[in-house]
């Protein structure tokens, strides 16, 4: 009975996202949930909204936060605008090349055009990078134009929100017993995950359709590349480098475990003298840094201190993603 054991696997046990991530994962979850519109489903929405506000905040929240820092410009209309003609133009073409509820079609657009174009100004990214990944997915098939017509149109709103100081899926660094409260989480994906099967038993596939994976799970990587966190130990009243390498493009996602502030900076040589300004790491924070800020290409390691005086040990666990 041991293969049998992988279908009651917790669905994202093992998966290192980052906490925005998992936060637009389960937050989109709950909203296809909602849309299913189906009275089986009432307990499962309230219990999973019940667990994302407790580890994230009220599930409108980020909405709000992000529309607050960014105005629905003339531009940012426009380019949503142009988004939904493109959408419309890609399901016309799986429609003619694979056939309106074919299990490709379904697979793009399991619940039509609609969660593509009523996406939240917030997740509007999120929606188009989905868009981009199936195209690219079928390009041998619907060709290449719609692929790069999407990327256009992506990179273009992502420029125009970057412009006005908006960060994609921000949701507050410091969540306390994050670790229980994600478990909480996975317990109740699982559930929710045999629910939607249970009153779907002649199409199961459909429980895909809820859950936009390419948020958490881990794209393509190389052999030598290890999806595992460095986990590192800072002892009292010294500094240390990770022993991790990073290069311009890389993001490292950092998380303090410990239970007082972690402090980090990037060097060019391991034994470096510590700069006068550190950046802190908040107990239980986690923090995603680019390799830029730390002062790539010049500086090639990542090094850590404790606070001084000293209270305790703290634990650190990096990812390069």
């Amino acid at each position: 009975m041991k293969h049998v054991l992988n279908y009651a696997a917790y669905p994202t046990q093992g998966i290192n996202a980052s906490r925005a991530n998992f936060a637009q994962y389960v937050k989109g979850h709950i909203n296809y949930l909602i849309a299913a519109n189906q009275p089986a489903y009432g307990t499962i929405t309230d219990e999973t909204t019940a667990l994302y506000e407790d580890m994230f905040g009220a599930v409108s929240a980020h909405e709000q936060f992000f529309n607050k820092r960014v105005s629905l410009t003339q531009n940012v209309q426009a380019i949503k605008k142009e988004f939904n003609t493109k959408i419309d133009e890609l399901e016309e073409v799986f429609v003619f090349k694979f056939h309106k509820n074919s299990p490709v079609y379904n697979e793009v657009f399991p619940h039509g055009v609609t969660p593509y174009k009523n996406a939240a100004l917030s997740e509007t990214v999120i929606k188009m990078e989905l868009a981009e990944q199936l195209a690219a997915k079928y390009k041998t098939t619907i060709g290449e134009s719609y692929l790069t017509a999407l990327q256009h149109v992506r990179e273009r709103f992502e420029a125009e929100t970057s412009a006005q100081g908006v960060a994609k899926g921000e949701v507050k660094n410091i969540i306390p017993d994050y670790k229980a409260k994600r478990l909480a989480a996975d317990k109740q994906l699982l559930k929710n995950i045999c629910t939607i099967i249970i009153h779907n038993i002649d199409n199961p596939a459909v429980v895909e359709s809820f859950f936009d994976e390419h948020l958490i799970f881990p794209k393509n990587k190389k052999k030598e590349e290890s999806d595992e966190p460095y986990s590192l130990i800072v002892a009292p009243n010294t500094h240390i480098a990770a022993n991790i390498n990073f290069s311009v493009g890389d993001t490292l996602l950092l998380t303090n475990t410990g239970t007082v502030s972690l402090f980090y900076y990037g060097a060019s040589a391991a034994d470096a003298a510590i700069p006068a300004s550190l950046s802190e790491l908040l107990p239980d924070e986690e923090a995603e840094v680019t390799a830029a800020e730390l002062g790539a290409p010049a500086n090639k390691y990542l090094i850590f201190r404790p606070p001084i005086p000293i209270l305790e040990n703290q634990a650190l666990s990096p990812m390069c993603s």
